[in-house]
């Protein structure tokens, strides 16, 4: 997982660096300096991936030739078309 998919992962969840934190027993100032492109232990990169794959998110690499990104696991619900 790279800083961006962070910063998008706790976008598309809607949630705060600090919702991250307290979710992991990280510090906040962990998941910032990660998002600022930090270097962090594994372990800790793993865990961050682990909460964002276990909440419905999955991982793009850059192997696509598109660059990394994010995406849902399943579909979103959408919204019934009214046929009059």
């Amino acid at each position: 997982m790279l800083p961006i998919q962070c910063k998008l992962a706790r976008t598309a969840l809607g949630w705060g660096v600090r919702d991250v934190a307290a979710r992991t027993g990280m510090s906040p100032a962990t998941i910032t300096r990660f998002e600022r492109g930090d270097q962090l232990r594994d372990r800790t990169v793993a865990t961050l991936r682990h909460l964002f794959e276990s909440n419905g998110l999955e991982f793009i690499d850059e192997a696509d030739g598109k660059g990394p990104g994010l995406r849902f696991r399943q579909s979103l619900p959408t919204t019934a078309k009214n046929e009059d």
